[in-house]
C-alpha cells in the first residue's frame, strides 16, 4: 500500500550535490525543508512537495488508496546507515566488562585468552541456526533506534568452516529478514590469529583458501583486516587487502585503535573505501587522508566509533581535525560483544556531540548519506530524494536539533523501510 507522510513540519533530506561523501563545510548541510509532504510508493520516494502539488500529483497518478501518517509537529529524516558492525556472534562477555571496571585493559584480557578469542570459541560451538536466531533478535534493536541499512562482518570464526558459517548467516539475513533491512557482508578473517595455528600458517589459509572461496561463492562485498600490534602489521595488512582486491573484494580497514602502525598508508595504497576506529590517528595521517580525498576519482571514509572509546574508556578520535582537513567522516556503532555492546546509533550520535564536538548537522550526515558512502549505497539510501529507496524515520520532535539535545530517549515514532512501516513506537 502506498504511504503518505502528510504535513511534515521539518524534513531533513541530507541531499548531496555530488555522488561523493560530504566533507568540510558540506558536512553541515542537511538540506532541510519545512511544511512539506512525502509520498512513498513501490518501495521508492515518488513525491516531495507542498499540498497543492501533492493534490495534482495524486490526480495525475490516479492513486486513490493509500495509508497516511500525520507528521504535523514531527521531524522526518533518512533511515540511518550503520556502516560498521559485528552483529553475528554467540556468547556475551559481561564478565570481561566487569574486569575492565576493576582496571584490566582490553589488551590484558586478550592476552589471557579472552577478547576476540573468547567469542571465537562460542561461535565455533554454535550452530548456524543458533547464530541466525541470535542475529535476528538483534535486528530489532537496530531497527527501533532507526537503523535501516547495516554492514555486518565475519571474524569470529577464524578458520575456514566457521568463517563461512558466519558469512552464510549474514547472507541469509541479507536475503530475507523480518524487517527487509539492507545488510552488506564483510569478510574479516584477519580479525585475530586463532590459537591452534601460527600466524604464518593462518595467513596462508586466509590468502590462498578463504579469500578465493569466499569470492567464488560471492559471500562478501568487502574485505577487512585488524591492523594493530599483536594482530596484523602493515605488510600483512597490505598483502591481505591486495589479495582481496584481486578477487573482487573491496578493502576496508580497522586501524589506529590502540597504536598507529601504518594502517592508513596501507589503506591508501590499497584504495580502501574506509578506515575505521582512528582513536590514535596522527596529524600526518590525517593530512594523507585529506590529500587522498582531494581528487575526483576515489574517496576514503574515516569511520569513527565513539561507542568503543566510551565502552573501553580510551581516547576519542580527532574528529574536528579530520573535518577541518576535509576528510569525509561517518559514524557507526561497531556493535560487538567485547568493545561496544550497543545497537543504538542514536547513543553514538550523542557521544559524537559531547565527545567529538560535532554539530547536529554533521552528525546526521555522518549516519545517513556518509554512512551510505562507506558501504557504496549512496545511490539508493542515505538521503530523501525522489527516486531513492523509501527508508524514512519519523521523530516526535518539531526540530531535528532536538535529536542530540534530548539524549538518552528514543524519539522515533515510525521506522519505514522500502515504503513499509516496520516499527511503530
Amino acid at each position: 500500500m502506498p504511504l503518505l507522510l502528510k504535513d511534515v513540519t521539518r524534513l531533513v533530506t541530507c541531499r548531496a550535490k555530488t555522488p561523493f561523501p560530504k566533507k568540510g563545510k558540506s558536512l553541515s548541510d542537511v538540506s532541510p525543508e519545512k511544511n512539506t509532504n512525502l509520498f512513498l510508493n513501490n518501495k521508492r520516494i515518488e513525491f516531495i512537495g507542498g499540498s497543492k502539488e501533492l493534490s495534482a500529483y495524486l490526480r495525475q497518478s490516479d492513486i486513490k488508496n493509500y495509508d497516511e501518517i500525520d507528521c504535523k509537529n514531527k521531524t522526518v529524516m533518512p533511515g540511518f546507515v550503520d556502516s560498521h558492525t559485528h552483529m553475528v556472534f554467540a556468547g556475551e562477555r559481561e564478565n570481561e566488562y566487569e574486569e575492565r571496571i576493576k582496571g584490566a585493559t582490553y589488551q590484558q584480557i586478550a592476552a589471557k585468552g579472552g577478547g576476540i578469542l573468547s567469542t571465537v570459541r562460542a561461535v565455533r560451538r554454535a550452530s548456524k541456526a543458533t547464530l541466525l536466531e541470535l542475529a535476528e533478535k538483534r535486528l530489532y534493536n537496530f531497527v527501533r533506534y532507526g537503523t535501516t541499512t547495516l554492514e555486518a562482518k565475519s571474524g569470529y570464526g577464524l578458520d575456514f568452516s566457521n568463517e563461512l558459517k558466519l558469512l552464510n548467516v549474514i547472507n541469509e539475513l541479507a536475503k530475507k529478514n523480518k524487517y527487509s533491512l539492507d545488510i552488506i557482508p564483510t569478510f574479516l578473517g584477519a580479525h585475530a590469529v586463532p590459537p591452534e595455528v601460527g600466524k604464518e600458517e593462518y595467513l596462508q589459509l586466509v590468502l590462498y583458501k578463504m579469500i578465493p572461496e569466499i569470492a567464488r561463492r560471492q559471500l562478501a562485498v568487502f574485505i577487512d583486516v585488524f591492523c594493530e600490534k599483536g594482530y596484523f602489521n602493515r605488510k600483512e595488512t597490505e598483502e591481505i587487502l591486495d589479495s582481496g582486491k584481486r578477487f573482487g573484494l573491496v578493502p576496508k580497514l580497522h586501524t589506529d585503535q590502540f597504536n598507529s602502525i601504518g594502517g592508513i598508508p596501507a589503506a591508501i595504497k590499497q584504495s580502501a573505501i574506509s578506515v575505521d576506529h582512528l582513536e590514535v590517528t596522527n596529524t600526518e595521517d590525517i593530512k594523507a587522508l585529506s590529500e587522498y580525498n582531494s581528487g575526483k576519482q576515489n574517496y576514503m571514509m574515516a569511520t569513527m566509533l565513539p561507542g568503543v572509546s566510551y565502552f573501553l574508556d580510551i581516547s576519542y578520535p580527532p574528529a574536528r581535525e579530520m573535518i577541518e582537513n576535509k576528510v569525509p567522516v561517518a559514524l557507526a556503532t561497531d556493535f560487538n560483544p567485547g568493545s561496544c555492546m550497543t545497537e543504538n546509533l542514536q547513543f553514538i550520535m550523542s557521544l559524537a556531540s559531547s565527545k567529538l564536538k560535532l554539530s547536529v548537522e554533521e552528525i546526521i550526515n555522518a549516519v545517513t548519506y556518509n554512512g551510505a558512502c562507506a558501504v557504496y549505497k549512496q545511490d539508493t539510501v542515505g538521503s530523501i530524494e525522489v527516486g531513492k529507496q523509501a527508508d524514512v524515520l519519523v521523530f516526535d520532535m518539531k526540530d531535528y536539533k532536538e535529536l542530540v539535545y534530548h539524549f538518552g530517549v528514543n524519539m522515533i515514532e515510525y521506522v519505514i523501510k522500502k515504503g513499509k512501516v516496520i516499527h511503530k513506537a
